[in-house]
């Protein structure tokens, strides 16, 4: 199957401290490109459910960060938080 890039979508924090995954179920990929909204007052947090603003600094708004795995990892156990709630991410991921 050929490679294709996919525009993910956008995650939104409701509650600040509180992570959220970016998909609800599986989806392997094997790259995945991360975009703190430019709108953001405050910083987001990448990484794994248990993800918190003392991990970290986090990415500040219209930063970004691009993960790859040439074996591939699952999108559902990569989470996001922020400092304010209502705030932000924009990704986009590569499948095979």
């Amino acid at each position: 199957m050929p490679v294709g890039i996919f525009r993910g979508d956008e995650q939104t924090v409701a509650a600040a401290g509180t992570a959220e995954a970016l998909v609800a179920s599986s989806l392997f990929v094997r790259g995945l490109t991360i975009r703190a909204k430019v709108t953001n007052g405050g910083n987001v947090y990448i990484g794994s459910s248990a993800v918190a603003d003392t991990d970290n600094d986090g990415l500040r708004p219209n930063d970004s960060m691009t993960i790859t795995d040439s074996i591939g990892f699952d999108l559902a156990e990569v989470f996001v938080d922020a400092d304010t709630n209502g705030e932000g991410i924009d990704f986009w991921y590569t499948l095979s």
